[in-house]
């Protein structure tokens, strides 16, 4: 009787084991594809304040560069995520407002569009370099490899540009 009960009892822990749903092996891929596009998101925003606000065309020329750049960029992400079959929560597919900071800065708007376009680049640039070598899916892998030579060239012009506003 006492074999019977262990036998019962380890065959009902096997069962409940076997019905509780396993992580998913690689979230990186889809955690990685909702920071991009909040990043693109948050690029194109950003943007579009800089060409209502900005009298610089240099500041004026890059913000137009991020508003193309970024909704291609987007696009092409919408479009691997679906082919992937990953969903983004829709934080990261709409929505996003640009710093209230930014919003109200002013005289001193370009100086602070710039230094956010600079670290946020900067940023941008390590997590696409991170998972260019890294990342486990073969496909969102070659998406951060194919976007990551627009970001560094972002990178350098926003450097540049923040240079001459200095």
């Amino acid at each position: 009787m006492r074999k019977l009960i262990c036998l019962l009892l380890g065959l009902g822990g096997w069962t409940a084991q076997a019905q509780i749903p396993q992580p998913d092996p690689d979230t990186t891929a889809r955690h990685f594809l909702i920071v991009a596009s909040i990043k693109n998101l948050q690029e194109v925003s950003a943007g579009q304040l800089a060409l209502a606000q900005s009298k610089n065309p240099n500041v004026r020329a890059f913000a137009q560069m991020m508003v193309k750049d970024h909704s291609q960029s987007e696009q092409q992400l919408l479009q691997l995520a679906k082919r992937k079959n990953l969903q983004l929560p829709p934080a990261a597919m709409g929505g996003i407002q640009p710093d209230l900071l930014l919003k109200h800065a002013g005289t001193r708007f370009d100086k602070m569009y710039i230094h956010a376009m600079v670290a946020g680049h900067g940023n941008a640039v390590q997590q696409f370099e991170n998972y260019a070598v890294t990342g486990k899916d073969a496909d969102v892998r070659s998406f951060a490899q194919q976007t990551l030579p627009v970001l560094k060239k972002h990178l350098a012009e926003v450097k540049a540009i923040n240079e001459k506003l200095k």
